[in-house]
């Protein structure tokens, strides 16, 4: 009996420890900032090196984003300076203004640069205009002046590009050439002026007036009043039969010819006064 009992206390004390054991195990706990946490509890590990990059990547935009947002505002940086430049000769600056003016009540940024180009251009004697801008308050345009070269008929002036342009210079109507035809090619009459130049190089008398008709008949007018119809074709070998007719026979008699006409097979025809 005695060792029946020893052993069931042995038994009951074993138990009991180990039943302790666990239950003080189990009920361990550690305090963070007032909480009760496990002690096994593992805590994030935090790359400070990847918040660092992810701030140096983000913190630029944020910057940009701030200075757009205020550089939107027509108050910020207005335009002070508006600066024309060019080789202008028949241009009055002063006429550019009330079409610059109402575009530059802003800053550079929020400047309408299309419709302020394409506003200037409209004036007769702007070829191209380009606006470049100078920050922070300053912008420039650069004009291309329009460079005529000749007369169109009574209809306006070439410039250097062939093209038709509505202005007049009344004061270089006895210096520079009058070219016309009913047809839209300003470009080629151009260059078939030229090309009358090249041939008639050492012709004494100046061209003063290259037309065409509907027919596409050439007719030019020398500057000592004589008319000479040159026709549509074989132009160039007209011209040469004529300066050679003109220096044998006819330059003593210019006060006395009207018109030369050159469309014959051979030779020329002369109409007098």
């Amino acid at each position: 009996m005695r060792k029946k009992k020893a052993q069931v206390t042995r038994r009951g004390a074993i138990k009991k420890k180990a039943q302790v054991t666990r239950r003080g195990a189990t009920k361990k706990r550690i305090v963070v900032k007032g909480r009760s946490l496990p002690k096994n509890l593992k805590l994030p590990n935090i790359n400070w090196k990847v918040i660092t990059l992810l701030f140096l990547l983000v913190f630029p935009f944020l910057i940009v984003a701030m200075v757009r947002h205020w550089i939107e505002k027509p108050e910020n940086l207005m335009i002070k300076s508006v600066e024309i430049r060019g080789n202008l000769k028949y241009l009055d600056r002063l006429e550019l203004q009330p079409i610059i003016a109402p575009f530059v009540k802003t800053n550079l940024y929020l400047l309408d640069k299309e419709n302020l180009e394409n506003e200037i251009e409209f004036n007769h004697w702007v070829y191209s205009a380009s606006l470049v801008s100078m920050w922070p308050d300053t912008l420039i345009v650069k004009i291309h002046e329009q460079q005529p070269i000749a007369f169109w008929g009574n209809e306006g002036m070439i410039n250097e590009f062939g093209e038709v342009i509505d202005v007049d210079l009344p004061q270089l109507r006895n210096k520079l050439p009058i070219l016309y035809s009913p047809f839209d090619k300003g470009r080629e009459m151009v260059e078939n002026y030229v090309k009358i130049r090249q041939w008639m190089k050492n012709f004494p008398v100046d061209i003063v007036k290259f037309t065409e008709d509907k027919r596409s008949s050439w007719l030019l007018t020398l500057a000592n009043g004589i008319k000479v119809k040159v026709g549509r074709q074989e132009h160039k070998r007209r011209l040469r039969r004529f300066i050679v007719g003109y220096s044998k026979g006819l330059v003593g008699q210019v006060k006395k010819i009207d018109t030369v006409d050159l469309r014959y097979t051979n030779g020329f025809a002369v109409k007098w006064i």
